[in-house]
């Protein structure tokens, strides 16, 4: 809390100041920051505290950057592999649709479907090796 960091800490705490405090760690509850025993240990001294310093003291872990989210981590190489192949599986199926007139068979279905997935994995296949071409050339200089 900036009150106790300004040497304040010694006034008393508002219920609004205790609200305050309390939102944030269930905000770190909900985010996994906390656990339940130590969340419930966290809310019971937010509100038995009487002064600024005693919320800063609970809020200490929480407010310093505590709830920030956590980045992302990048995708290994097979779930980036099963993301694309179900991306092309639904673009293959839409396509489909759209593209066969009313009335088709279910083979002709099943073989514009299969065409069309075969063609975005080559088309996947190609941008791939393009990428790792652009990616080896030597550096000019």
């Amino acid at each position: 809390m900036a009150i106790a960091a300004m040497g304040r800490g010694h006034l008393r705490a508002s219920h609004a100041d205790r609200e305050r405090v309390i939102s944030a760690l269930k905000s770190a509850f909900a985010a996994g920051l906390l656990a339940k025993d130590e969340f419930d240990r966290q809310v019971d001294r937010a509100l038995a505290s009487r002064t600024y310093a005693d919320l800063a003291a609970v809020s200490a872990g929480i407010t310093a950057g505590g709830c920030e989210s956590k980045p992302s981590r990048p995708l290994t190489r097979a779930e980036n592999v099963a993301a694309w192949g179900v991306c092309g599986l639904v673009v293959s199926v839409v396509l489909t649709v759209v593209v066969a007139p009313a009335g088709t068979t279910k083979g002709v279905l099943v073989g514009t479907a299969v065409a069309i997935y075969a063609g975005s994995w080559l088309l996947g296949a190609i941008m791939m090796l393009a990428a790792r071409h652009r990616g080896s050339r030597p550096a000019r200089g």
